[in-house]
């Protein structure tokens, strides 16, 4: 695809990805903070709507006097459940070659460009700790490319790992209970949501093109 600054809409893209990450891995945070004081005073509709229309902005929810520390995501607050950041974003980097199918005029970006832009991501500190996710680049490069169905985006991953490597989270409790039940909801559409985002990024870095260039 030709972008009016490639290595800027590369960038630009990049950061997209992580910033979603970061946004997806507080607003997980976030939520849950709502089963320890706030869960009857915050509204968990209110709160989808706002992490989904702020797709990147990492602490979108302040906005509804919630807060992430110890008094609220005590569980969280260990280096088991800090792994969860850098694989959050690895589950985006990993479905960047469904990027293919955005088109400028007949132009989608090449395997080259997507390859790159993954690499960026991974660069940044993506990681897929213990192979915990089953996904790959290269895997769903091979069903683009086929135009085979993607499995859907899921918190399977996410709940199998707090299972098995975050004790003070896979304790059988309400606000553990609650945090496993909204995830399921929050990945699947917080990815539909950024999808979009990255859609309308790159109509934008090739908007301003010459006519002919963008036929």
């Amino acid at each position: 695809m030709v972008f009016i600054n490639e290595s800027a809409a590369l960038n630009g893209l990049a950061d997209t990805i992580i910033k979603g990450g970061v946004s997806l891995y507080n607003a997980v945070k976030y939520i849950y903070s709502i089963a320890e004081k706030d869960f009857y005073n915050v509204s968990i509709k209110d709160a989808f709507k706002v992490v989904l229309n702020n797709i990147t902005d990492t602490d979108s929810l302040q906005a509804l006097g919630l807060r992430i520390d110890d008094a609220t995501c005590r569980e969280m607050q260990n280096d088991e459940y800090n792994r969860v950041l850098p694989m959050i974003v690895y589950s985006l980097a990993v479905r960047i070659p469904t990027l293919k199918s955005v088109r400028s005029g007949d132009d989608v970006m090449s395997d080259d460009q997507l390859y790159r832009l993954y690499t960026m991501v991974m660069d940044k500190g993506a990681e897929n700790y213990r192979d915990m996710i089953s996904e790959t680049f290269l895997e769903t490069k091979y069903l683009v490319r086929k135009g085979k169905k993607l499995p859907p985006f899921t918190a399977d991953w996410f709940k199998t790992y707090i299972y098995t490597s975050v004790p003070s989270l896979a304790e059988i409790t309400n606000k553990n209970m609650f945090l496993l039940g909204y995830s399921d909801v929050l990945f699947a559409m917080f990815y539909s949501c950024l999808e979009e985002e990255l859609k309308n990024k790159i109509y934008e870095y090739t908007a301003d093109l010459p006519e002919e260039e963008e036929e």
